[in-house]
């Protein structure tokens, strides 16, 4: 959870909106004595725009374009690689998210979202929240994390649309490509999943457990992978911002590799029990990380960046203090 694990690769700044997990419980004391919530933004940023434009890899070394193996972060330069401006979120929005083209909610989908209590995106009723009106309500009602309710603050899984948006320091993955299936580990909660090439099609998701990285299938479309993933446990958020997501939900990842040091990624949600029409999200990338570029004393890969429950609940005895809970 943010401000908890402590990773000996930190990147020296970090984008608005953010939580880091080098935040101190000196941090979290002060955002709650001062009521802002941890997430706050910056000062109003531009109109938000498309992410993942243009391409800063300058490496013209012939590649495979369907070779999507190795390891992959957003923060480049944190590996002593040179910066990447498009693996950041877009400008103008708080934070990093799915973003995108933000659906209207059903009358089922607000109900679940206004349960949902999320500590970053804008301040909730402050200036900046209420004048940002070019945003999307649910990323304007930050509240302190003291009172809210993010699943990642009592270490449960992230689900799969977190994990592949998510953009703070230890957003690394590995990708480990085999004929039949790919394997996709993630850095942050050190989760992972399969995505299955053997022909298989998706599962009757009523026939399954539910998951909170579902079921994955994919094919290739020429030099894109696409891969359709269902059956997904709902107690999961699509991102930091508290959007919910069913069990009904279908997410379609299009991967692609166009240049030899970048990977990206671009998804659309279509879940009618909560949304009025598909979500696309704005695009993710990434980039090639030298196996000796991501290594400490010698060891190479990513880091096993786990959410330790008892870790985090003495963190979070600290927030709820500073917050005012917890004292008679």
């Amino acid at each position: 959870m943010d401000g908890m694990v402590q990773s000996t690769r930190q990147p020296a700044t970090t984008w608005p909106g953010t939580v880091t997990r080098a935040a101190t419980a000196s941090t979290l004391l002060i955002g709650a004595l001062l009521g802002a919530p941890l997430g706050q933004a910056q000062p109003a940023a531009p109109t938000p725009t498309p992410g993942g434009i243009g391409n800063s890899d300058s490496d013209t070394r012939a590649y495979d374009k369907r070779d999507l193996s190795g390891l992959w972060a957003r923060s480049p330069e944190l590996y002593g690689e040179a910066p990447c401006p498009e693996c950041r979120e877009p400008v103008g929005w708080p934070g990093y998210g799915f973003f995108g083209d933000i659906p209207a909610r059903t009358e089922e989908g607000q109900r679940r979202m206004d349960l949902n209590k999320p500590a970053r995106g804008l301040e909730l009723g402050s200036a900046e929240a209420n004048a940002r009106t070019d945003l999307d309500s649910g990323l304007r009602r930050a509240i302190l994390p003291a009172f809210g309710n993010d699943p990642e603050m009592r270490c449960e899984p992230l689900g799969l649309a977190r994990l592949i948006t998510f953009a703070g320091p230890g957003a690394a993955m590995e990708l480990i490509q085999q004929q039949d299936r790919i394997l996709q580990t993630f850095e942050w909660t050190w989760d992972f999943r399969e995505i299955w090439m053997d022909g298989r099609a998706s599962p009757n998701v009523e026939d399954y457990l539910p998951r909170f990285n579902g079921y994955s299938v994919a094919h290739w479309e020429g030099d894109t992978l696409v891969v359709t993933s269902v059956g997904f446990d709902d107690r999961q958020w699509i991102d930091q911002h508290g959007y919910p997501l069913s069990s009904e939900a279908v997410l379609e990842e299009r991967w692609d590799r166009p240049s030899p040091n970048r990977l990206r990624v671009q998804l659309t949600l279509t879940d009618p029990l909560l949304y009025t029409r598909p979500w696309q999200a704005s695009t993710k990338v990434w980039s090639l990380i030298p196996k000796e570029s991501m290594a400490i004393a010698g060891w190479s890969g990513i880091l096993e960046d786990r959410c330790v429950p008892s870790d985090e609940s003495m963190f979070n005895q600290v927030r709820d203090r500073a917050a005012g809970l917890g004292e008679e």
